[in-house]
């Protein structure tokens, strides 16, 4: 599956290899992506700059999906389906803002995806932080 990793109005091709994608745009005599050994705090190419942006959107989806699964056992089980029914919500809305279906190239923002995705895990958080010290608020759930 071909895809492209959009930053900033910079394109990248990337493909998906065992459900995660992989840069490969530029590659080393043993296949691997060059990017790989580029420091994150000095990004030297393009290249370099969409590999490292990934990374932190990957840690970012991470932390959401912690944050999600703790609210989750926080809440009742009522409150779970309007959970899940404003993660959906959230998704999508995520993938309109940040993500472009053209043919069979998906382009993504991933510093718009990155952005959104911890302002959602705060959000979580926030809702966990409500639940453990005055009790889960229902209504705040489909925000």
């Amino acid at each position: 599956m071909r895809n492209i990793a959009v930053i900033g109005g910079l394109a990248a091709t990337i493909l998906a290899f065992s459900g995660a994608p992989r840069l490969t745009a530029m590659s080393d005599a043993a296949g691997l992506p060059q990017a790989r050994n580029a420091s994150c705090d000095d990004p030297k190419t393009a290249f370099d700059n969409v590999y490292c942006e990934r990374k932190v959107y990957m840690q970012a989806d991470t932390d959401l999906n912690a944050a999600y699964k703790k609210l989750r056992t926080l809440l009742k089980v009522a409150d779970r389906t309007t959970l899940l029914q404003s993660q959906r919500t959230w998704i999508r809305q995520r993938d309109s803002r940040c993500g472009l279906t053209e043919g069979a190239s998906i382009k993504i923002d991933l510093v718009c995806a990155k952005d959104m995705t911890i302002e959602r895990t705060n959000w979580l958080n926030d809702r966990s932080r409500e639940c453990t010290s005055s009790g889960c608020r229902s209504s705040k759930l489909d925000e």
